[in-house]
């Protein structure tokens, strides 16, 4: 005769139960594994491209600072390359006050009151002497461009000595009142290449001033 306690016992409802709670759990758990995985990419992606990006203007502070380095004079006599393409730039907008408040790039091969209007034309590819070094499997570099935007309007100070002493404000472009320009650095960050290459920019822009005829 069987036991009735033993037969109880492997009652084959009860062990369809436990399966069924077992694969819940490992539904449950399989679910909470992918999110949290796709949690992790997403945090891997934003961290990189942060980082990239915090590249991308690190470079295009390079590239104003290496602009304002070839517009100062005492630099300027030793420039070659695309540097040299910058100092005559700079020279051709300072003697011809038609081309103010125009931008243009240090690379176009002339200057002229409709033609050479700055573009990024280099990117994503600027010149070799304007690529700076990076990481393993980037390409970093940037390009420039400038505007004369005329006098350096100071009120109140004098410049020249004698009778030729003036306010800037009030001078004329055959005194010597300081050159304003607004110089502009475009940077781009290259990671990978081909199809799969990402790209980062960024631009940044700074007013400085020079002694005129410089």
């Amino acid at each position: 005769m069987t036991n009735p306690t033993l037969r109880s016992l492997r009652d084959p409802q009860a062990g369809g139960i436990t399966i069924i709670v077992t694969l819940m759990l490992l539904v449950l758990l399989t679910v909470a594994a992918m999110g949290m995985s796709k949690n992790a990419l997403r945090e891997l992606s934003i961290s990189g491209t942060s980082r990239q990006g915090s590249m991308a203007r690190n470079v295009a502070d390079s590239g104003v600072e290496w602009a304002m380095y070839w517009l100062t004079d005492t630099n300027a006599g030793s420039a070659v390359s695309t540097a040299l393409s910058l100092r005559n730039l700079k020279s051709t907008l300072a003697a011809d006050g038609t081309l103010a408040g125009r931008s243009y790039d240090p690379l176009e091969p002339t200057i002229s009151a409709t033609q050479g209007l700055y573009m990024p034309s280099a990117l994503p590819n600027p010149p070799a002497d304007l690529v700076v070094g990076g990481l393993a499997g980037t390409t970093q570099g940037f390009t420039v461009g400038l505007t004369r935007m005329g006098k350096l309007p100071i009120a109140n100070m004098s410049q020249g000595n004698g009778p030729a002493a003036f306010a800037p404000a009030q001078g004329n472009e055959t005194k010597q009142a300081p050159d304003l320009w607004a110089l502009r650095s475009d940077s781009q960050i290259t990671v990978g290449s081909g199809i799969l290459a990402s790209r980062f920019f960024h631009a940044k822009e700074a007013w400085i001033s020079t002694p005129v005829g410089n």
